[in-house]
């Protein structure tokens, strides 16, 4: 990796933001993008039916009786 030119050297030129580009900057060090392939293999799996029907759960404690105010 080349120095970078001080700003008060006479060889600096600016360069807008708008006209630079993040990703080429990026590439210059090393940095691909990832592919679609990539992604899907980094997905989380997708998610597994545990239980097929609410009335096939036991719950763990049963409702408190109803008290009748008097």
């Amino acid at each position: 990796m080349k120095p970078t030119p001080s700003i008060l050297d006479e060889s600096f030129r600016y360069v807008p933001a708008v006209a630079t580009s993040v990703a080429e900057t990026w590439r210059r060090f090393g940095w691909r993008p990832t592919t679609e392939e990539d992604r899907k293999r980094r997905r989380r799996p997708t998610v597994a039916l545990v239980v097929e029907s609410v009335s096939a759960v036991t719950p763990i404690s049963r409702a408190a009786p109803k008290v009748v105010a008097g």
